[in-house]
């Protein structure tokens, strides 16, 4: 059964010249800006429950969220030095 679990996300906060702009390292296709760091991990959150369950309704798949090991090994994750690597956790949500 898919929900009532929690899982987590990563995902890398940027500085932005006026706010700042987050995304998520594992194929979700969540993006976020918010004006303080809290209010783009907030909405990170929110953006990635949304897309967890509009995949679901439409019968698609959710990704196994990778490991930081993983993406550390990975020649695809390039890091500013001011950039924050983080997570996200959501709780799955019920399946009807």
């Amino acid at each position: 059964m898919l929900g009532g679990y929690m899982t987590s996300f990563l995902i890398v906060i940027e500085r932005a010249e006026n706010n700042y702009s987050a995304y998520c390292l594992d194929d979700v296709a969540c993006v976020a800006t918010g004006e303080t760091i809290d209010e783009t991990l907030r909405l990170m959150q929110e953006a990635i429950l949304l897309w967890i369950e509009t995949t679901l309704e439409y019968g698609g798949a959710i990704p196994e969220p990778k490991s930081l090991q993983y993406h550390l090994n990975s020649s695809e994750l390039e890091l500013a030095p001011d950039d924050i690597l983080t997570h996200v956790t959501v709780k799955m949500p019920e399946l009807a």
